[in-house]
Formats: C-alpha cells, structure tokens, sequence
C-alpha cells in the first residue's frame, strides 16, 4: 500500500508528469529513429544493390557485345550472340537456384523478344520507357511480382556491334529488322527483398524499442532522482512551513505583548494578538505605518517605551513596572523588554519589544498577602499579622519607653449560638461582632487569632487606665441584644489583659499572660476583665508543669485504673466502669478534674485514653464472671485517628468479646461534628459494643441525638441525683428522663447515688441501674476480686506486680 501510494504521488508530481512528457518524446524519437534505420536501409540496399547489379549488368553487356565484336573469328561454329547470352544466363539461373537473391534475364523488347519476353508489364513499360529515352539509364526499385516483394533492376540493351544487329535479325527474320544502336531489349535482375525487409523491419523495431528503453529508464532515474529532490524539497518546505506555522502560532499566543518595528524607518511590521488585547489596539491600522505617523505616535509611547534608547545601546533594555493608561481596560502595569536586532551586516535592523501584562498578577500577590494577614471570614487581621504588628509595638514601645496593652477577647456562649442555630448564624455573628469591634477600637490594632477568639493591640499611652477604658467601652457594645438573619442573640465578652513591659518584653509572654488573665475572666463567670496577676502566672506554670509530667506518666507507669460497681437497683453488680487515676512521685495523687483537661488541651488523651480502653479490656478479659466494663471516650479522640479501628483491634488483642465493653460518650462528641461523630458511632455499634449517653440532662439538645442514634443507656448525672431532697427541680428532671428512657425501651443508670434514700427514690420511680458510693467506691480490682471471680494465683500476681 505505501509502495502504491508512492508511485502514485509520483505519477501526480511534477517529475511524474514530466517523465510521461518524456516517455512521449522517446516514444516518438525512438519512432523516429527507427523508422529513419528501417527507411536508410532501404535507401542504402536500393543504392547498394542497384548500384552492384548495373555493374554486373554492365559486365554482362560488355562481355555480350564483345564476344559479337570477334564471333567472326571464332568461326562459323560459334553460337551467334543471342544464342549465347540467352544460355549463358541460362545457366546461370541454374547454377544459383531459384531460391537465389540473383535471378538474371535478358528481355526482348514487347513483340521484337528473341526467348524471353518481359515477365510482367511493368517491365515491358519499363523497357518502352528507355525506347523512348534518347540516353536510357539503367533503373532499379521495388516491385509487388506476382505477390512478392522484388528489388528490380533493369539494364537498358543497345544494339552496339552491327554483328549483333544482324545475328538478331537472322534470328527473327519474320519480324521488325533490327538497327544499330537502337534498343533491343533489358538486362534484368529480380531480388526477393521480402526477407531484408523483415529483417530491416525488426532491426528497426528493435533499435527503437532498445533506444526507447534505454531513454525512457535514463529518464525513469532522473525522474526518480528528481522526485526523491522534490520531496526532500517539499519534506524542508513543510517542515520549514510547519516550523514557520508553529513559531508563528507561539508569537500569535504568546502570554506577552510582542511588537517588532524596521529600525529603519520605524515602520511596524509585527504586533501579535497579546498586544491587541492589552493596548486596545488594531494591529491592521499600525503595521506598516511609521511610529512617528500622528496616528501612531500614542500607541508608539506605549508599545516602546524608551525605543530610542535601546536603539541607541544596542543592549537589551529592561523596564522594571510601569503603568500604561488604555481607553479599554484601564490602567495596567507591565514589565517591558527592549532589543534591537542586527542584521548580517551588524546594522541594526529590527527592534522588538517584549511587554508582559502584570496586572492581575500584582492583584493576585496584593490578594495573596491580604489574605495571607488576614482573616477570610472577618477580613480582620490574622494571627501573622497580629505577631508581626505585636513585635512592632514592643520595639517602639521599647525604645520610647512607653507601655500598650495587649488585650485577649473571647466571646461568651459563642459555641451554644453554633450549636444551637448553626455554623452560618455563628458566621454571620463574628462578621458583625468583627466590624462593631473594629469600629470601637479605634487607633487600637484588632485581630482575630481564630475561632472566637480576638486581640487587640493599643496605642501607646497610660496604661493599665486607657485599656481599662477601652474593655469597658467593649463590653457595653457587646453586651446588647442583636438580630441576625432572624434570630434573636445576647453575647458578651471576657477580656484579659497584659501589660508591657510589666506583665511581659516580649510577645510570647505578653501574649501567655494575656490569654491566663482571659482564662481567669472566664473562670470568674464570663462577661469580666481581668488583668494578669503574678498568681496567674503560677497556675499558669503548674499547668505546663502537669502537662510536661503527665507526658511521661505511661512511661513511668504511673497511671492506674479503679473499678467502680455498676449495680441493678436491686443491688446486683452487673459490671464496672474504669476510672483513670494518676499517681505522681512528687504531687501524689493527682485528681482526674486537674489533668484530664490539661490532657485534652494538650492531646495527650489521645494516649492515654488509647492505654485505658486496652488496660481496661485487657483486666476485664481475665475474669471468670463476664461482668461487663464501661470505659469513657474524649470528644478529641472523635476528631483524630480511627477510634473504631482501634477498639476493633484491642479487642482482637485482648480477646474481650465486644458485647462486654460499653463506650460512655457525652454530648460534646455530637456537638462539635454531628455527622463525623454520628458515623463513628455508628462503627462502633456495628463491632458489637454497646453505647452509653454519659452526663445525660446537662445539655441542651439531647433529646434530638436520642433520636438520631440508638443508644444502649441514658446515664443521669450526679448533680441531679445529688439534690432530688433539695431541688424539687432535679426530682422532676428525673422522673422525666426515667419516662422518657422507658418510652424508648432504654436502660436508665443514675449516677453519685450514695443514701439510701435516693436508691428508694429511684427504685420508685423504676429506675434500671445505679452507680456511686452506696454501691462501691472506686478501688483497684483486687478489692472486687470475689465479684469479678479472680482465683488466689490471680491476686498474688496482681499484688507482686
């Protein structure tokens, strides 16, 4: 197929088509040649033959008229002239043949023949021809006897001797008398010519088919030659095509203006499309006109800033930003490059410009670093901005010997707006607490360091007086009722304050006693300022001491689980619930209300609650009565990790089969992600285990997540149990919940029961379960080794460890 489309392609280019003109032209030279061999050597046997037989014919004549000149003196017994020509060429037709080329006959004249008249009237024309020729030459040519093709020759016979004359006259003495000199008949040789030509004709069929080969393969090579040049010159031409095409289309689309001018006569001869959009201009009305034309010189300053000068060097000029005024698109800002171009001679011959269009890059990096110092929900600063501005104001302030003020702000019951009307009422809430801030600080610099927290920065001035003035002058335009989309909000604010240089020199530390003066006004009820205070400082240190030590407590073995009883309300125990318990070397024992939340804000719970669930499962595997175990899971262990694939596999390690194990959550695991906490739990409740609402009645909303999930157990909280004697409240808070649970078929555990009064309370009203101090304080498992069934090997491995 490709040898076929080559040939074709040849066939229909230019040297195809010449070599069919040539093969035309060897087809006619080569006719012409040979029908030029074939028609010469005709020409050259008639002048060749004709030429060889009048001589013989002369001969014969010669001899004829010779022998009558001197018959007499051979006697009377020699045959008279006629006689003896007559079988002269007698015999020697016969000697040759009839096959012979050579056939000679001597021919009478028509009506005055001796023996032999002419053979065909033709030659009798012939013969009266030369009787009627004063001077009669001989005559040769080709003749179609009898069917055959003859090469004739005819020799006129004169009656030169008049014993000739006479012998012919006695010969035929009945006929017309013969006269000296007068014609008496022809010589005439006949030469089949039929086999020469055929022959000629073959030669020359041969030599003009050989010769038209010969041309027509000269021609086929030099045609094949050409074509190979042709396409190779066709293959440069397209690539060279291609080449311009594809440079033409990377200058057309070029992200960069390109605009070339003749340095000459500053003619524009080039403007690619770029240019057009970024000039507003029209490249058909520019190129070819002169820079200095009226019409073009405007667009000449913007395409060529500085064009004399980078003519004038001869070096590239480069033209760092620059604006450009366009009727189209306003003001833009470039960066340009100048080059003049040499051409081979070293003139310079062209000049270019190279215009990039920065606009919306300068906007995007302005963006960029907006958005890199500032908050995308409040447009406030951000915490960046708020260091760098901090480090800022404690170098002035340091060099002028002045204090400012660094206050930390955080709202008050932002969270229960989220919860409660959504993250979008919590967004458009900041955005409007952002701007009223902003507006009452002033001179003051406001940040938002993330979530709801904010800071300020004040001027230089009297302090701690003016930030007193300026948290007061907050916290009365905060604390009004607001609407937002619809929805009635009360907020307030806790401030806490730092002051430079007192209560710190650099940021960290005005920014830490900041933030532990903020936790104190929080602490002291919310809605309060507080300025730090050394003893904040303290328990500030304390906090960072039980972190840095609680960071090592597994490692040391320091932590301990106790067992607290979960018992019917008949007072069956049915399991335990683990206790973490932490007992330091130097602090002794530690209460879980202190280290928990340092765990928490610190991510060790992320370890630590990974330990007690394994330690947990681990005891309770090993006990003879399948008491059930109750472990409580951290909110934070919701947010990290894979908390489903690690009770999966602690309870493949320690073989606790998974209706044992109960997981004690609180609300806050649904709150802060309702639909990342509803889908663990869910995971959770498909390995087997069993779900427990821990803390149940001090919230808000969990009356709807009963709804959302099915829950193994509701446990009340203790402060309500605590005050049913007290708090009519509390006992109508529940009964309620008891009914409720009971309408969902749920199990109800009352927790802190500790009189018997509020276990009859609760048996009354139907209660299911019961945990506290009546049933069992909390204590190592050895103490309820009877309950759990641990043999007496167990106990003393237990106690050596």
């Amino acid at each position: 197929m490709n040898d076929l489309s080559r040939s074709w392609r040849f066939v229909r280019s230019r040297s195809g088509r010449g070599f069919l003109v040539h093969l035309g032209l060897c087809a006619a030279l080569s006719v012409a040649i040979g029908y030029g061999f074939y028609y010469f050597s005709v020409n050259w046997f008639k002048e060749h033959k004709s030429n060889e037989k009048i001589t013989a014919l002369q001969l014969v004549d010669a001899f004829v008229t010779n022998y009558s000149a001197i018959r007499s003196q051979l006697g009377q017994a020699a045959p008279v002239p006629a006689s003896f020509r007559a079988h002269a060429i007698e015999a020697f037709n016969k000697k040759n043949g009839n096959n012979s080329e050579f056939r000679l006959a001597w021919v009478g004249r028509p009506g005055r023949e001796i023996v032999t008249p002419p053979t065909d009237a033709q030659m009798a024309r012939t013969i009266e021809a030369f009787v009627a020729t004063p001077n009669p030459k001989p005559i040769s040519e080709i003749l179609d006897v009898n069917g055959e093709l003859m090469f004739r020759t005819v020799y006129p016979s004169v009656a030169q001797e008049q014993s000739c004359v006479n012998c012919h006259n006695a010969l035929q003495p009945n006929k017309a008398h013969w006269h000296l000199n007068e014609l008496m008949g022809a010589f005439a040789i006949d030469v089949p010519i039929s086999p020469f030509l055929h022959t000629v004709m073959w030669q020359s069929i041969g030599i003009g088919l050989g010769l038209f080969l010969a041309l027509a393969l000269a021609g086929l090579t030099i045609s094949l030659i050409h074509f190979r040049q042709l396409e190779a010159l066709d293959a440069s031409a397209a690539t060279l095509g291609r080449t311009q095409k594809f440079l033409d289309n990377i200058i057309e689309n070029m992200p960069v203006s390109v605009v070339v001018k003749d340095a000459r006569d500053r003619c524009y001869v080039l403007i690619n499309r770029t240019a057009e959009a970024i000039f507003g201009i029209a490249r058909g009305d520019l190129i070819g006109r002169r820079a200095h034309d009226p019409s073009s010189r405007e667009p000449a300053e913007t395409l060529f800033p500085l064009a004399d000068e980078a003519l004038r060097t001869g070096d590239l000029q480069t033209i760092a930003e620059h604006t450009v005024r366009t009727q189209h698109n306003g003001t833009r800002i470039l960066t340009t490059k100048n080059l003049s171009i040499p051409d081979e001679t070293g003139e310079q011959r062209y000049l270019l410009s190279l215009s990039e269009d920065i606009t919306e890059r300068k906007e995007a990096e302005a963006r960029i670093e907006h958005m890199a110092h500032h908050d995308a929900l409040t447009d406030l600063p951000n915490r960046a901005a708020f260091v760098e501005r901090l480090a800022r104001a404690i170098d002035t302030a340091g060099e002028s010997e002045e204090s400012f003020a660094v206050l930390s702000i955080d709202l008050d019951r932002f969270k229960e707006v989220n919860d409660t009307f959504g993250h979008a009422i919590g967004d458009d809430l900041l955005r409007e607490l952002a701007q009223q801030l902003s507006a009452l600080a002033g001179e003051a610099f406001l940040a938002r360091l993330g979530g709801d927290e904010f800071t300020l920065i004040t001027p230089n001035g009297d302090h701690p007086a003016l930030a007193e003035i300026l948290a007061e002058r907050l916290h009365s335009a905060v604390a009004i009722d607001r609407e937002v989309n619809g929805q009635h909000l009360h907020i307030g604010i806790s401030i806490g304050i730092a002051i430079f240089p007192a209560d710190g020199i650099d940021a960290t530390t005005l920014l830490n006693n900041a933030d532990a003066a903020l936790y104190r006004a929080k602490a002291a009820g919310r809605g309060k300022t507080r300025f730090f205070e050394i003893e904040m400082d303290n328990r500030l240190r304390e906090r960072r001491a039980i972190q840095h030590e609680l960071s090592s407590a597994i490692e040391r073995n320091e932590l301990r689980l106790h067992y607290q009883p979960l018992a019917k309300i008949d007072g069956e125990v049915i399991g335990f619930e683990a206790l973490l318990r932490w007992h330091n070397p130097q602090r002794g024992m530690v209460s879980p209300a202190t280290f928990i939340p340092v765990a928490e804000e610190s991510g060790l719970i992320m370890q630590i609650g990974e330990w007690v669930l394994r330690e947990a499962c681990r005891e309770a595997a090993g006990w003879s009565h399948p008491l059930q175990i109750a472990v409580n899971l951290s909110p934070i262990q919701f947010r990290h990790g894979d908390l489903p694939g690690l009770v999966h596999s602690v309870l493949l390690e320690t073989g606790l089969a998974p209706r044992r194990l109960e997981l004690e959550i609180t609300e806050g695991v649904l709150v802060e992600d309702f639909d990342r906490g509803l889908s663990i739990l869910r995971r959770l409740k498909a390995l087997g285990v069993r779900i427990a609402m821990d803390d149940f009645g001090t919230g808000y909303s969990s009356l709807s997540y009963l709804q959302s999930f099915p829950f193994d157990k509701i446990k009340i909280d203790q402060s309500f149990i605590s005050n049913l004697k007290s708090n009519p409240q509390s006992a109508a808070i529940v009964r309620a919940v008891i009914g409720l649970a009971h309408g969902l078929d749920l199990p109800v555990l009352a927790e802190g029961v500790e009189t018997k009064a509020q276990l009859e309370f609760l048996a009354a009203e139907s209660c299911n379960e019961v945990q506290g101090y009546l049933m069992g304080r909390p204590h190592p498992i050895l103490e309820y080794s009877e309950l759990v069934g641990c043999n007496d090997a167990a106990k003393a491995k237990q106690l050596s460890a």
